[in-house]
């Protein structure tokens, strides 16, 4: 009687503790794009996609590159993403005619804005915030759209 008293503790136990994982975690799965913005004439769009369970800590990619590339991979970001995947947070620019060798003032305008509006965008979520001077770690320019899962670790 004692040890199915005891298995009965152990199950009822079990069940609180899933009840209360389950009630108290949140899993974020979600995408936000925007398209054709300008900037002193200059255009550039959006992505930003999430996948995680909540986490103070979540870290971030920023991916630059051009419009071109930005289309073609945008959508690829949710279709590739791997649950084991280093980064949660996916920021993805796409600027007009942008000539990675030579980054002219008005791009360089627009990627400060967005990198800007990444940093109120973690403050407001009560998530880490990471300070100008560490976002240089955190951004990869990407040149082709075959370069993609050199960055993240795609689902195979």
């Amino acid at each position: 009687m004692d040890f199915k008293l005891n298995v009965m503790r152990k199950k009822i136990v079990f069940i609180f503790i899933m009840l209360y994982h389950f009630s108290f975690s949140q899993n974020i799965k979600c995408e936000t794009s925007d398209y054709s913005k300008k900037i002193d004439n200059k255009e550039y769009s959006t992505f930003h996609y999430i996948n995680s369970s909540y986490s103070y800590s979540r870290p971030l990619i920023i991916l630059i590159t051009n419009k071109q590339v930005f289309m073609d991979v945008h959508t690829k970001i949710p279709k590739n993403f791997n649950i084991k995947q280093e980064y949660t947070d996916v920021f993805l620019l796409g600027i007009k005619d942008l000539d990675f060798n030579n980054i002219d003032d008005t791009s360089n305008k627009i990627i400060n804005i967005y990198l800007d509006g990444i940093e109120k965008y973690r403050k407001e979520n009560d998530l880490v915030p990471i300070e100008r001077i560490n976002m240089p770690s955190h951004i990869y320019y990407l040149t082709k759209a075959e370069d993609l899962c050199k960055y993240l670790v795609c689902r195979k």
